[in-house]
């Protein structure tokens, strides 16, 4: 089997590709390494630098490679990068998604597109669900939305590509962290706190996340990818141990014993994210590891 992954030398893609080749599949990694990096692709993977905005890059390696499953991650990503970039996070996380549903759909391909909770926007009712409503604030506030509304937008394209006979299925990983998950200012909030001295906790540290370790999210993304009937679903990938921003900067202050300062809050940082998991009978799959052991596992 054929499987193409877009945005496959990043964080999470590259641990994707990983699993992939362990289970003895063909894989072609898609990316423009603008966030990612070649040394993380697999030495087995074939891989093709390219934007996933430009048709005539996808018309020539889908002609060549056939794939059979698409997994789509490759998006403009980094909090601090949704309200300094939003055109950017919008054009590529759009079109993007615009190209690999055409381009599934052109060559008869599974699709499996990468969400994310942001594409709930501030919603407070939790657990997120699939019936959840996206609430979003007024754009002349902030474009820290940008991220998550296109997002949104992009599971309106798959929802209506499933309704034109396209295989589409929708991930919304939870707050993955691991290995290789970028430090720099455009990181997430582990790696940036695993490297910071002193931590940084934006606003008041009670807004709550659920952390979910990358291998556990992987199992999930394979069995998504793989399991038959599961088009038009979507799945909460996500641990539900609900912890804390304050409770996170805690327990790496405490592992790597440096200490703890308060900072101005984020736009648009939503108070509370929780996965609604029932969904994920269909994949049986739950999240097994705890944060503080996964902390220890990276330290």
């Amino acid at each position: 089997m054929n499987i193409l992954v877009t945005g496959g030398a990043g964080f999470l893609g590259s641990h994707l590709v990983d699993e992939l080749v362990l289970q003895c599949y063909n894989v072609l990694v898609f990316d423009d390494l603008s966030r990612g990096e070649k040394s993380q692709v697999n030495p087995k993977a074939d891989f093709v630098e390219g934007d996933v905005r430009d048709s005539e890059k996808w018309e020539k390696l889908c002609n060549a490679f056939n794939p059979d499953v698409i997994h789509h991650l490759a998006a403009v990503n980094g909090t601090k990068r949704f309200h300094k970039e939003a055109d950017l996070v919008v054009d590529v996380n759009v079109n993007g998604t615009r190209n690999a549903i055409e381009f599934a759909q052109k060559y008869n391909a599974r699709l499996v597109f990468y969400s994310s909770p942001e594409s709930f926007g501030e919603q407070e009712k939790m657990p997120l669900s699939n019936h959840s409503e996206s609430v979003f604030p007024p754009a002349h506030l902030h474009q820290r939305h940008s991220y998550g509304a296109s997002k949104h937008v992009g599971e309106l394209l798959c929802h209506f590509a499933h309704r034109n006979g396209l295989d589409v299925r929708i991930v919304r990983p939870c707050n993955v962290y691991g290995p290789r998950l970028h430090g720099n200012e455009n990181g997430q909030v582990v790696s940036i706190m695993l490297q910071s001295n002193p931590i940084i906790v934006h606003g008041d540290g009670l807004q709550t996340r659920s952390f979910t370790w990358v291998h556990d999210i992987v199992e999930a993304l394979v069995k998504v990818g793989q399991i038959e009937g599961l088009s038009g679903h979507s799945f909460n990938l996500g641990s539900t141990e609900e912890v804390t921003i304050l409770q996170l900067a805690q327990m790496i202050s405490r592992l790597r014993l440096v200490n703890v300062e308060y900072g101005e809050p984020n736009f648009g940082d939503s108070a509370r994210r929780i996965p609604d998991v029932s969904g994920n009978h269909l994949i049986d799959w739950v999240a097994t590891t705890k944060l503080e052991d996964g902390l220890n596992q990276l330290l």
